[in-house]
């Protein structure tokens, strides 16, 4: 998966062997107050939040969530995403 136009970025728990349960794509209008001040360390329900909020659905960015079984979790604010296979050598 790339993910393009990254605009923030909050990643915990990088461990080896983690374990992705699953993966959120949540569209302009699907992004939370909480999905802000998560991913820039605002506080909930400051001018800066409603800002950032407003700036993020203007510009048309979507989140990723990442939920893991073990591991990374996190929030990708981004543009665009695609996925393309890569042939893996030994």
């Amino acid at each position: 998966m790339i993910l393009e136009g990254v605009q923030a970025l909050i990643l915990t728990d990088l461990k080896q062997g983690n374990i992705i349960l699953d993966l959120v794509f949540r569209s302009t209008g699907e992004i939370t107050p909480s999905d802000i001040e998560e991913l820039y360390g605002v506080g909930p329900g400051t001018p800066q939040a409603a800002t950032l909020l407003k700036s993020t659905t203007e510009r048309g960015l979507q989140v990723l969530e990442i939920n893991p079984t073990y591991g990374a979790q996190g929030l990708v604010l981004f543009q665009n995403w695609n996925l393309s296979q890569r042939d893996v050598q030994p």
